[in-house]
């Protein structure tokens, strides 16, 4: 599990530069990206995590890999394909977010807010 961790992190870490200078004022949300940078994100991650396929892909398919490419990168503007990267994106949404802006804080040398409750008197 670590390695497929590590291996999306350092895809998204190649790839959240490129990403961050196509929006304004980009601060690591997920949620501000556009369903094509979306869309390449939950793939990325799909790729890296085969452990998810059960949870998130059709349980009937006989050859989930091959969906997936198809589902990605050969069935962009379809309505049933849009739909489903759509649910895709929702499932996996706020993991992914967690994860982008862990990365994001890496990247871009962000030091993350500490944990306010911890502090005496609170």
């Amino acid at each position: 599990m670590k390695h497929s961790e590590t291996e999306f992190k350092q895809w998204l870490s190649d790839n959240l530069p490129t990403y961050a200078r196509d929006y304004r004022h980009f601060d690591g949300n997920i949620i501000e990206f556009s369903d094509e940078h979306k869309d390449e994100i939950c793939h990325a991650f799909l790729k890296c995590f085969p452990s998810w396929w059960d949870d998130v892909l059709p349980p009937c398919l006989i050859k989930p890999e091959v969906f997936l490419h198809y589902l990605y990168e050969e069935t962009e503007d379809e309505d049933l394909s849009c739909i489903i990267r759509g649910d895709i994106y929702l499932l996996l949404e706020l993991h992914l977010s967690d994860l982008v802006g862990e990365v994001y804080n890496e990247v871009f040398n962000i030091k993350p807010e500490p944990f306010a409750g911890y502090e005496r008197g609170q």
